[in-house]
């Protein structure tokens, strides 16, 4: 029975540990991205154009989203519900917006707990620092500070991913609008395929093209400046 009271002590430290853990649960990720920050912008105040980059959105393909309030900035709203769902249900809302710069969201939880997300681009040779921040205050019981550290664990993943998806959805696009000024480059900029005689005498203007019709003409009549002269010398 003694090794029985053991665990029982041991598990009441364990619970009590979680008093040396903070209440309140802090973290950000960052990430450079080679665009400005007011082509990012849109994609952190617009809740349609955050779900194309969303690290949660493809977790749960049938996880059904409303969107109410103005389409971007301050008062836009997002909520989610899933059925049969780990994402379980929640709502968030823009409740602070500087264009080109901050975007602040307050998120309400299904179980009632509540947390702040916050976006900051910062400008930075030709790009944007995009910083992710995330901040809830866990309760003042020790269970739920052990669970705060499993929370800092889980949301910080979730950023990581978030943001490496942000960047490959904006350094994307670059690419296709280079790839597609080389291609009209390279269009207007093509060698002619016309033969090199005739392509000398359109760059003579319409005169030169009209000379060259007339000199092709004659030669298939048989009536070049050489056999003119032999006629003439004929008795």
């Amino acid at each position: 029975m003694r090794w029985i009271l053991y665990i029982f002590v041991f598990l009441i430290l364990l619970l009590l540990a979680g008093y040396l853990f903070p209440r309140e649960v802090s973290l950000e990720r960052s990430i450079y991205i080679d665009k400005p920050p007011q082509t990012i912008f849109p994609y952190v105040n617009d809740y349609r154009k955050f779900n194309s980059w969303s690290p949660w959105r493809h977790i749960d393909p049938a996880m059904e989203y409303k969107y109410s309030g103005p389409e971007t900035g301050v008062g836009a709203t997002m909520s989610w519900h899933g059925e049969n769902s780990n994402e379980g249900s929640g709502t968030q809302t823009i409740i602070a917006s500087t264009p080109d710069s901050t975007v602040l969201n307050k998120l309400n939880f299904g179980d009632g707990s509540e947390a702040s997300a916050e976006f900051r681009l910062m400008p930075q040779n030709g790009g944007t620092q995009v910083v992710w921040s995330f901040n809830t205050d866990t309760g003042g019981g020790p269970r739920e500070r052990w669970m705060g550290l499993a929370i800092k664990k889980m949301v910080g993943e979730s950023y990581e991913q978030g943001l490496a998806k942000l960047k490959q959805l904006m350094e994307s696009s670059t690419k296709t609008e280079g790839a597609n000024k080389e291609e009209t480059n390279d269009t207007s900029n093509s060698v002619s395929d016309i033969p090199s005689d005739v392509d000398d005498a359109m760059g003579g203007g319409p005169q030169g093209v009209q000379a060259e019709m007339q000199n092709q003409q004659q030669e298939e009549a048989g009536e070049t400046p050489e056999n003119e002269e032999q006629k003439e010398n004929q008795p």
